[in-house]
């Protein structure tokens, strides 16, 4: 028995792309030391143990890394038919927590079970562009299929929920891979220009019927002293005063002063702690994940693959960026979690079925095979 499964193990390891796995695993490793190293003066700060973030944050690691590696063995057949019912489930879940969800700072989008916190939304976004590149790859495979109708579709029907939770960031996402998408699989630029449209007018609509979003965009474009910008502003210094190598400042800094600094400003404090030069790090072992697997996809002979790869590839992309952008004051505020890196249990298995998706689809069998 053991000899079959050390077959099993090297016939995976042998197709698994190497480099890819090494900058997930990189990446994972420095999540794993920043949660160690800034977040116990947080912890402290909000009234908790010094330690519960970070025995939280290594506890979900090893999930979150069964959970990617046997994602990435799943042949592409199973990776299909898993997503659609993987997104009635998640639906279902998502309605649940707007009823029974705990609220944390005005929104509903998490549900405590059996005493863990989940949310549900986040397993949504590789979900969702797993089942529009299928729906996709189906109206070219049958000219016959209504297979972009029914992509819209199956995104039209979950952004009613997300924004009453209210969660526009996450929809903002999740809409934006269908938009990216439809361009790269060549579908006519008039659709395009329309989802354009309605995805302007869409934003113009939320300016005028979410307070919270249009403050956070006025805050952004009108500065006046009135503006309650503080953890933007302490973000700012702590790029600032990090400088080159970092610097340990007395008191905790930043981690002493902003609640959310473990998780949606946790770049900043790696910038004051550990300067610029571990910020292009983590930057170098991101882009090395997303070029190395646009690189292999741009490969592929299936319409599948390469829909399914390039979305969740902008997912993880996207919110690199607005993390990233958020923290240096380059965009709106937008709590949106870094991967691999921020403490968040449902971003760190979000993310692992992400990766574990892009890796069983840049194995050299599997780029040339359809999802049915």
């Amino acid at each position: 028995m053991s000899v079959r499964v050390s077959k099993i193990l090297r016939k995976w390891f042998l197709s698994i792309d190497r480099v890819l796995l090494a900058s997930v695993f990189a990446l994972i490793s420095v999540g794993a030391w920043i949660s160690v190293a800034l977040t116990p003066l947080v912890a402290v700060k909000l009234g908790f143990a010094p330690f519960h973030f970070a025995k939280l944050h290594l506890l979900i690691i090893p999930i979150a890394m069964l959970i990617m590696l046997v994602t990435s063995a799943l042949p592409v057949k199973y990776i299909g038919k898993l997503a659609v019912v993987g997104y009635f489930v998640c639906l279902i879940l998502v309605i649940c927590a707007l009823f029974w969800g705990v609220e944390i700072k005005g929104a509903r989008r998490w549900l405590n079970i059996f005493g863990f916190s989940l949310q549900p939304s986040e397993f949504l976004k590789p979900i969702s562009a797993v089942i529009s590149a299928w729906l996709i790859s189906e109206q070219y495979r049958d000219r016959t299929f209504p297979g972009i109708l029914l992509s819209v579709a199956v995104i039209a029907l979950i952004i009613p929920f997300l924004l009453l939770q209210p969660d526009v960031g996450m929809t903002v996402i999740i809409v934006g891979t269908l938009f990216a998408q439809f361009f790269i699989s060549g579908i006519s630029i008039s659709i395009i220009i329309a989802v354009t449209a309605s995805l302007a007018s869409a934003m113009f609509g939320l300016y005028l019927t979410l307070p919270h979003f249009a403050d956070r965009i006025d805050k952004f474009f009108v500065k006046n002293e009135d503006a309650d910008v503080y953890q933007i502003q302490k973000s700012i210094d702590a790029f600032k005063h990090g400088g080159i190598f970092g610097k340990n400042p007395v008191g905790g800094g930043m981690r002493a002063m902003v609640p959310d600094s473990h998780s949606d400003f946790v770049f900043a404090i790696i910038g004051e702690e550990y300067g610029f030069t571990m910020c292009l790090i983590i930057v170098a072992l991101f882009a090395t994940l997303i070029t190395r697997a646009m690189v292999k996809i741009i490969k592929s002979s299936s319409l599948f693959t390469f829909t399914a790869a390039f979305g969740i590839l902008f997912q993880i992309a996207s919110q690199v960026i607005i993390n990233i952008c958020t923290t240096l004051n380059l965009i709106p505020t937008k709590g949106m979690t870094l991967p691999f890196i921020s403490y968040g249990g449902s971003s760190m298995l979000s993310i692992a079925i992400s990766v574990g998706i892009i890796l069983a689809l840049t194995k050299k069998a599997n780029l040339q095979q359809d999802v049915l």
